[in-house]
């Protein structure tokens, strides 16, 4: 298989790290199904609408983004090639550093950042052979250029199940993986791909209440909006 890193336009080193986070964020919001808009974008960067705006303008000029209709955002050709290059060796990053040298769960995205940029198509290989199981990164999100083990009209999320709905936890969406208080919340109630688990019941703010491994834990709406499983 070609990965999408055998062709690549630009030394990723030399790539400025903000036109890097930007293609990031715009390549996994079109992964998850959604409408690429300014607004979503500073909403999952956690920047103002204004730093959004001349960093979509930065990318048009250089040519990694199109807009469509005035409000939403394409990536070309080029820049499709390298955001998925960078997703592709970021989910790597997470898949080494938990399955190989056993860096907690809850502290490899993060960590993750810098190993991305420095990574080879060989290294890229190297890791994959050593991966047991599906191809994805610790937090179920599918490494790009491989087969997906699940797809995503199969899955919904935990907001969307009714009490007493069974299903198992899959994927994780970007948003959470941001948080590094929240990894580690749900690291410590078992909240992480493989788990089984059960929706007790929905209180009248949103929250639910799980029954996961014999214990009842607790999520936020938020939450329940970002964490995706396959119903049983």
């Amino acid at each position: 298989m070609t990965t999408p890193s055998a062709h690549l336009p630009v030394d990723l080193r030399e790539l400025n790290p903000a036109s890097k986070q930007y293609l990031e964020a715009i390549f996994e919001l079109g992964e998850e199904g959604q409408r690429v808009l300014q607004a979503r974008i500073s909403e999952r960067l956690g920047l103002a609408p204004a730093t959004v705006s001349e960093a979509v303008k930065r990318l048009v000029a250089d040519g990694y983004v199109t807009t469509q209709n005035g409000k939403e955002i394409v990536l070309t050709n080029e820049g499709n090639t390298i955001a998925q290059t960078l997703v592709r060796r970021h989910r790597l990053a997470e898949r080494m550093l938990v399955d190989i040298l056993g860096i907690p769960w809850h502290l490899c995205h993060e960590q993750a950042e810098d190993w991305e940029k420095v990574m080879t198509s060989e290294v890229e290989a190297a890791i994959l052979a050593k991966l047991d199981g599906d191809a994805t990164c610790p937090h179920g999100n599918p490494i790009p250029g491989e087969p997906s083990p699940v797809a995503w009209s199969e899955l919904t999320p935990v907001a969307a199940l009714t009490a007493g709905q069974e299903g198992t936890l899959t994927r994780l969406l970007e948003d959470v993986e941001l948080d590094h208080d929240v990894l580690y919340y749900l690291e410590k109630h078992d909240l992480m791909p493989g788990s089984d688990l059960k929706l007790l019941e929905v209180a009248p703010d949103g929250t639910r209440t799980l029954e996961i491994k014999g214990r009842q834990v607790a999520l936020g709406s938020r939450l329940a909006d970002n964490l995706w499983v396959l119903p049983a």
